[in-house]
């Protein structure tokens, strides 16, 4: 049954997402974030659950044949986790959260309520670091399709398992991409995008400067100083103020730190300014 908060708790999609982010437990996440992985939750059966949900938990709470009118709205929610076993790859667990607010009549009483769920099972999107610079290049066309359907793409991936997408999940990270930086991307996470940015953006500079869709954990690679002031220029930061970061920071790098290290120093000194 879905957990009913009293009164209207909702009146648009904005204070929907907020309360299926504090069901989540996410307190940092921008609204804009949700519209990518909509298409990463199978949505033929969403809206006869959604119904079925309401109704249930109007139903099992409420006595004297209650009779109710609703709105509610599909809030996807997603987790995203950094990892470097097989190749570099970013993982989601996404959420469908239900948030309806419904109006009840009884026969004795008329009230309204906010009703908060998660709907369905996780959706798993996995995206290796070859495949997003792919999309950064628009160079989707390098990778085998094995599979293709009017929603979703398989994808032989070089060096790790095929990856199935969402058709509309990748044409709109492509064209999001192309407004925003990664890092400005990962941004809209929260606390969980800023932690892994510099491990993405890291592992995408480490791509481009090998020059080839195999790569090496920029966790074993040393760093440069031409590669750390191209880092932050990727996580959206000005030329000259990434210089400066870097001139701060320099006292405290050392020749064996690796480049994921000296990246989280640089950050570091820079969010202490």
């Amino acid at each position: 049954m879905m957990k009913v908060l009293p009164g209207r708790q909702a009146r648009n999609f904005e204070e929907a997402a907020d309360l299926a982010f504090q069901e989540a437990g996410i307190d940092d996440m921008s609204h804009g974030v949700t519209d990518l992985f909509t298409a990463a939750v199978e949505a033929s059966t969403l809206g006869s659950e959604a119904e079925k949900a309401i109704a249930a938990t109007i139903r099992g709470k409420y006595r004297n044949k209650p009779e109710w009118e609703s709105k509610w709205w599909r809030v996807p929610v997603p987790v995203l986790h950094y990892d470097t076993r097989d190749v570099p790859h970013i993982t989601f667990e996404v959420k469908m959260y239900l948030v309806a607010v419904v109006e009840v009549e009884t026969s004795d009483d008329v009230f309204t309520v906010t009703l908060v769920e998660a709907t369905v099972k996780p959706e798993t999107v996995i995206i290796p670091m070859v495949f997003l610079q792919a999309v950064l290049d628009d160079d989707l066309g390098r990778f085998g399709i094995l599979a293709k359907s009017g929603s979703h793409t398989t994808w032989d991936i070089p060096g790790t398992r095929a990856i199935r997408l969402p058709n509309d999940f990748t044409n709109k990270l492509g064209e999001l991409l192309k407004r925003k930086s990664i890092a400005m991307w990962l941004e809209g996470f929260g606390s969980q995008g800023k932690s892994v940015a510099p491990l993405v953006v890291g592992s995408l500079l480490g791509l481009e400067f090998q020059g080839t869709a195999q790569t090496v954990p920029l966790g074993r690679q040393p760093w440069t100083t031409e590669q750390l002031v191209k880092a932050l220029e990727g996580m959206a930061y000005p030329a000259s103020e990434a210089k400066e970061m870097f001139n701060r920071a320099a006292p405290g790098l050392r020749a064996d730190h690796t480049f994921e290290e000296a990246l989280r120093i640089v950050l570091q000194k820079g969010e202490q300014l």
